[in-house]
């Protein structure tokens, strides 16, 4: 009898092994589909002639009647929902960004979906629906998977150390309508609070009422950064926020606070 439920429990843990094993397998090929296919679209923005002296700013294309960079104008004729891509460079981050503000998902629609509508484990990164890109919105919040392959938005993590800060100080988010680059000013670990928490939430700032209102934002992701980027912020700055998963806690976020500085 004893042997019997030796043989069981062995059986049992095989099948454990063999399924954790399948999981982890299916994981890591979808995370390499899923970066294979972002190469696709890579390869489709334009490779245009710099600009002279005498540009008066990046070339544009009228596509369906919206004006938007010409070297973005395939992606954005294979989906109007391509707002923009992001870039950190020596990193993985280097991805279209989506933008679903009027669907019933509250802007989430890629988080598991791929440039073709299809499920996709990664996702793609997307803005907040309550942002706008144009005019821009005070702060423009994106959130991207933090995946165990080390894709998506997992590097922005290594914000946290010291060394790779004063590396990556600047990076670039170039929108359909013109290019941004834009500097840290605040990067540390929060959580997502209830809903009746009075504590302060980052991911809730898009727009200030006032002056003193922004500049109470400001003050906040400086106080709780673990970076001390003596970057300065003036009320009027436009601010982009990168949002990730973090573990440190339960409903953990890791977040890196930039502002647009051309």
């Amino acid at each position: 009898m004893k042997k019997r439920i030796i043989n069981i429990l062995m059986v049992i843990c095989l099948l454990v092994a063999v399924g954790c094993g399948g999981y982890l397998a299916y994981y890591y090929y979808n995370s390499h589909k899923s970066e294979t296919d972002v190469a696709g679209l890579r390869g489709k923005i334009s490779d245009l002639p710099e600009e002279n002296e005498e540009d008066a700013g990046p070339q544009m294309v009228s596509v369906d009647g919206v004006l938007i960079q010409k070297k973005f104008e395939q992606l954005y004729r294979d989906n109007h929902d391509f707002i923009g891509w992001l870039t950190i460079s020596d990193t993985h981050v280097d991805y279209p960004v989506m933008y679903t503000p009027n669907d019933t998902e509250n802007g989430e629609y890629y988080i598991h979906r791929d440039y073709e509508g299809q499920y996709s484990a990664a996702g793609l990164p997307f803005a907040d629906g309550n942002c706008k890109i144009e005019p821009p919105t005070d702060n423009i919040i994106l959130y991207g998977h933090n995946m165990n392959a080390g894709t998506m938005f997992h590097d922005i993590l290594q914000y946290g150390e010291k060394e790779f800060y004063d590396a990556h100080k600047t990076f670039t988010f170039d929108t359909i309508y013109g290019d941004g680059t834009y500097e840290v000013v605040a990067v540390f670990y929060a959580q997502i609070l209830p809903q009746e928490s009075k504590d302060f939430k980052y991911y809730e700032f898009v727009n200030a009422g006032t002056e003193e209102e922004f500049l109470d934002y400001v003050e906040n992701i400086k106080r709780m950064s673990v970076i001390d980027t003596g970057v300065e912020v003036k009320y009027g700055d436009k601010l982009l926020t990168l949002s990730t998963c973090a573990y440190h806690v339960k409903d953990g976020r890791f977040a890196v606070i930039a502002k647009k500085v051309q």
